[in-house]
């Protein structure tokens, strides 16, 4: 071997290494990577994605005199944590969802660059390696809660302002005008935001931990309530203006006026309790003295390897033994026959279809002496990049003139089984309907699109039957929910057994 390589280890050879791992790994999960650029370029609410890795570069380069000050030590057995992080991916990547590729391999990166630092070296670069997970575009999940929260307190602020207001779901009418509670009006970008400055902000102004903690902590809920309050301001502008001022694209610009007003008082009184950082001299005398002998080279080739090989292992073998990589498309899909008192019915007697995310669309419409019951089976085509699971919620476009007015979670009875199904009430073109939606998953039948993507992930692996479609029914609302859900029920009490019978043999016998 040669004499070089056991030369003490330096921190310069030390940081290089890391970032050889780094752009290692960016390369081998350059789909999972490029990803998240993809949604930092389209999308407004994730566009700071750009800025976390410049940001990461400065806050290390500030602890270079910190740095400067610990003898690099590689820990070589830290790259085992890398095998359950790569474990993580690679389900995530059988089953597509990408945030948990995403979080899977920003963990493997920051565990990586643990291992090959060591302990101390990792552990003054702490911070700036936790705030790399704010490049991954996360938190979309929050925009229906928000949403709802929204809609609520708006509604009652404007009744605690002695207004008159009619609410149905997301709508809202005063005398003035009609108001809807969309995406944008959310406050998740708010939240987001506000708790990716409130990080970087308590780590420059605090020291202690439970400062930087409280003040992330009210990063995240002041964006909350404030959002409520831009909310409540724009319709007041709109009613007091008779719906001349703020009814539009110009809310937003008021909205986001607003939120730098109230972060900018966030960080003016949090800067108050302002907390004087440990210089890099005084870290120097406080470190205790390290006796111990410098790691030679060899070691942090050691744990580059193994990191390495940690990270990749797993995740290659899967992709050339195959696994997951085909695609469960069904046989021609046999939709139920009519049974009981129900008859086929030629075509629907609405406008609406639900959204569809895959090419894989079948429809069929029943009858009965009440009214038309229309079924919509949703499943991925070969070719599809879409995935069938995580479509549940989505009935209607924002543009479309079909609006979601009500939505709840329901237990219906399909195929013999008890089902939590979402139900939503949808309104348009002079007409309302009743829709039931969830997911059959070879015999699994579920709303919860975690249970779907878990289903999914077992299947991929020959764990439990193939196949995932989503189930759509639909039918006109007479009166009330409560008085429409019967004829939905009565049809799956009729068709249920066999529909979930042709699903499960139709992906069994694949195309």
């Amino acid at each position: 071997m040669n004499t070089a390589d056991n030369k003490p280890l330096d921190l310069r050879t030390s940081l290089w290494a890391a970032g050889l791992f780094s752009l290692a790994v960016l390369l081998l999960f350059r789909e999972t990577a490029w990803s998240m650029v993809l949604i930092w370029s389209r999308s407004d609410t994730f566009a700071h994605g750009f800025l976390i890795l410049p940001i990461v570069l400065w806050l290390v380069w500030n602890r270079r005199d910190y740095m400067a000050a610990v003898t690099p030590r590689p820990a070589p057995v830290v790259a085992l944590l890398l095998v359950p992080g790569s474990l993580v991916w690679l389900l995530a990547w059988l089953v597509d969802v990408l945030v948990i590729q995403q979080l899977a391999l920003v963990g493997m990166l920051v565990v990586g660059i643990w291992s090959i630092l060591g302990h101390r070296l990792a552990g003054v670069l702490a911070f700036p390696l936790f705030f790399l997970f704010f490049a991954v575009p996360m938190g979309e999940g929050l925009i229906d809660p928000m949403m709802d929260f929204t809609a609520v307190s708006t509604v009652w602020l404007i009744q605690l302002s002695g207004i008159p207001v009619f609410r149905e779901g997301l709508f809202f009418t005063l005398p003035t005008g009609k108001w809807s509670i969309v995406e944008a009006c959310s406050g998740v970008r708010y939240i987001i935001a506000s708790v990716t400055v409130g990080a970087l902000f308590a780590y420059l102004t605090y020291v202690s931990w439970w400062r930087r903690a409280l003040f992330l902590l009210i990063s995240a809920i002041v964006p909350v309530f404030a959002n409520t309050m831009r909310a409540y301001i724009i319709v007041m502008l709109g009613h007091f203006s008779d719906m001349k001022i703020a009814t539009g694209a110009d809310h937003l610009v008021y909205g986001w006026v607003f939120f730098g007003v109230v972060i900018f008082i966030l960080f003016w009184l949090g800067s108050f309790f302002r907390e004087e950082a440990e210089t890099a001299e005084q870290f120097k005398s406080d470190s205790a003295p390290d006796n111990k002998p410098p790691a030679s080279r060899n070691t942090v080739v050691l744990a580059f390897g193994l990191a390495l090989l940690a990270a990749a292992a797993i995740p290659l073998t899967a992709r050339y033994a195959g696994v997951g990589t085909g695609v469960s498309v069904p046989s021609e899909l046999v939709m139920p026959g009519a049974a009981g008192d129900w008859v086929t019915a030629g075509q629907a007697e609405w406008e609406w279809q639900p959204i569809a995310t895959v090419s894989g669309v079948r429809r069929a419409f029943y009858s009965n002496d009440e009214s038309v019951v229309g079924i919509e089976i949703q499943f991925a085509g070969r070719d599809d990049t879409g995935e069938v699971v995580g479509s549940n919620r989505l009935l209607a476009a924002y543009e479309s003139p079909w609006k979601i007015f009500e939505r709840d979670s329901v237990a219906i009875r399909s195929a013999g089984a008890e089902v939590v199904i979402d139900e939503a009430t949808v309104r348009g073109n002079g007409e309302e309907l009743l829709v039931w939606s969830w997911y059959m998953l070879g015999d699994v039948q579920t709303a919860n699109d975690y249970v779907g993507k878990v289903q999914q992930a077992a299947a991929s692996l020959g764990l439990s039957q193939p196949g995932a479609s989503r189930v759509v029914l639909v039918t006109p609302l007479s009166t009330s929910r409560e008085n429409t859900r019967p004829r939905l029920q009565a049809f799956l009490d009729a068709h249920g057994s066999e529909l979930l019978g042709n699903l499960q043999q139709a992906f069994t016998a694949g195309p």
